[in-house]
């Protein structure tokens, strides 16, 4: 046999051999974060209510029961999504806790899709929708949102903020890919949107319908649409949560290693140097540290003795009471004012301002997405490398400037709208990373889960007054006067994060080397 072909039998031979199961572990390690991804890619399809909320306020009007429904209307159907997700998140947590994360997940998932899914029976009633794309859908994305992020953080707890960045990107991405689904299937021609003969606030109103054949036959695809996105969820979620798990730490322990995240966990390198034979979770640390080094992310963040800044976990029960909650579940509150108002009336703003066609509107949601992913993982890794304050600080101060300006971009040309509605989403995306990293590193990673569920119920009441506001000031004051109060609930923003009295650790510099 000549040498290339002995070659050629050995590296078949050395392909065939069992992997390690360190590596095996690595890859589930890696599969675990992806299923949570995926499965927040269908939860973050909330985002995607300002695209489909023409389409449905339109068919409501024409074959509903409530014919002079108006966009300042409909936003409550993304009020009751958000009170849902608010009220049901920390039982997520906490159930989370009891049966694990993959079943939490797959009941939270069943409820979102199946919320989508029943709209295509509902959407001929506004509260009957409510009830079904609003309370159901969100009831489920609580239940299902904190655990794929805690579990992402149990697999990366030197990089909280990274690892639930990518995580939430996911969530973030939703609207990325269904906005563009959406449109194609309801409005594959483009159609333009008509003045109704009913008027809202003195004005006539721009909505599709009427006794245009194309017009009626782009209302009749709505209820489909449902159907079909309920199906494509469901699909894409239990995938999803075959993939999630949470790490075995306690192989590591066994072995002889302190919890992952702990200075012990990180092993001496011998005088060979090399690295001694590790199993389970404390492998898995150094090669998250290794990734994250060799992709520049910075110092590795290791605090010297807790994780947290109590030096304990904290339960809800003596979590609550403090400040540092306060604060975070305060600055939540204000924020959501932002993201309510940008996620449910950027497209309706845009039509009023005679920016551009309907594809050319859903176009912009699309291009949006990227940045709403993106940022969960930037301002993540802000979080990482500086503290949790800075990146607060940083990402309301620009969000703030960036509202204050909204108002005039129809002005300066659609690009300029587009522009400002994707930088928005980039400074707004943040608030869904910083706010989880923010919980882990001061209340602890065990009770994570119901902490952060319990900090995200000020969306219940950020919801209910966006929701309020909108339908009762927008007669009087309009979008020109919406937008700089949300501007001014933003500034509050600032406020609250410069007055957050505890930046995170700063990171100390590993002893891995690139």
């Amino acid at each position: 046999m000549s040498f290339a072909g002995s070659r050629l039998s050995f590296m078949m031979a050395e392909n065939l051999k069992p992997k390690p199961k360190s590596e095996l572990r690595q890859w589930r390690a890696w599969l675990s974060v992806f299923g949570g991804a995926l499965v927040h890619l269908t939860l973050g399809t909330v985002y995607t209510f300002g695209n489909m909320s023409p389409y449905i306020t339109s068919y409501i009007r024409q074959y509903g029961h409530q014919h002079d429904i108006t966009y300042g209307t409909s936003v409550w159907i993304y009020a009751c999504a958000i009170i849902g997700q608010g009220l049901s998140m920390y039982f997520g947590g906490v159930l989370g806790r009891r049966i694990g994360p993959r079943w939490t997940t797959l009941i939270g998932s069943a409820l979102s899709s199946g919320g989508v899914a029943l709209s295509y029976f509902t959407i001929v009633n506004f509260y009957a929708l409510c009830a079904t794309y609003g309370l159901m859908f969100g009831v489920g994305v609580g239940l299902a949102y904190v655990n794929p992020l805690s579990c992402a953080m149990r697999w990366m707890p030197s990089h909280r903020g990274f690892a639930n960045g990518i995580v939430v990107a996911g969530f973030g991405a939703g609207a990325l890919i269904f906005d563009q689904v959406q449109t194609k299937y309801i409005n594959p021609d483009n159609i333009a949107v008509v003045k109704s003969n009913h008027t809202s606030c003195g004005k006539a109103e721009k909505y599709f319908g009427g006794t245009d054949p194309k017009q009626i036959a782009l209302l009749e695809r709505v209820p489909h649409c449902f159907l079909l996105l309920g199906i494509i969820y469901a699909c894409m979620q239990i995938v999803g949560c075959v993939l999630l798990r949470n790490p075995p730490d306690e192989e590591a322990t066994a072995m002889g290693y302190k919890p992952v995240g702990t200075e012990e966990s990180i092993p001496p390198v011998n005088d060979s140097g090399e690295t001694p034979a590790l199993d389970g979770a404390a492998r898995y640390q150094i090669d998250c540290d290794l990734v994250c080094t060799r992709l520049k992310l910075g110092p590795i963040s290791r605090p010297a003795t807790s994780r947290s800044f109590f030096g304990e976990d904290m339960s809800p029960r003596r979590a609550v009471p403090t400040w540092l909650f306060v604060n975070l579940w305060l600055t939540f509150l204000v924020n959501g004012q932002a993201v309510a108002y940008v996620a449910t009336l950027y497209k309706a703003f845009g039509q009023s301002m005679h920016v551009g066609s309907d594809h050319f509107l859903a176009g912009v949601g699309t291009v949006a997405s990227p940045f709403n992913a993106f940022a969960r993982i930037f301002w993540g890794f802000i979080a990482d490398r500086y503290s949790y304050r800075t990146a607060m600080f940083t990402m309301t101060t620009c969000c703030t400037v960036l509202l204050c300006t909204f108002y005039f971009t129809p002005q300066l040309g659609s690009e300029a709208y587009a522009i400002w509605v994707s930088l928005l989403f980039f400074c707004l995306g943040g608030n869904f990373s910083l706010f989880p990293f923010a919980t882990a590193t001061t209340f602890g990673d065990k009770f994570v889960g119901p902490n952060y569920g319990l900090v995200f119920s000020s969306q219940v009441v950020s919801s209910v007054l966006a929701s309020a506001l909108t339908s009762s000031l927008i007669c009087q004051i309009g979008f020109g006067g919406l937008i700089p109060l949300c501007a001014a609930f933003q500034f509050i923003g600032v406020i609250l994060a410069v007055l957050f009295p505890y930046p995170s650790p700063v990171p100390e510099q590993s002893s891995l080397q690139q």
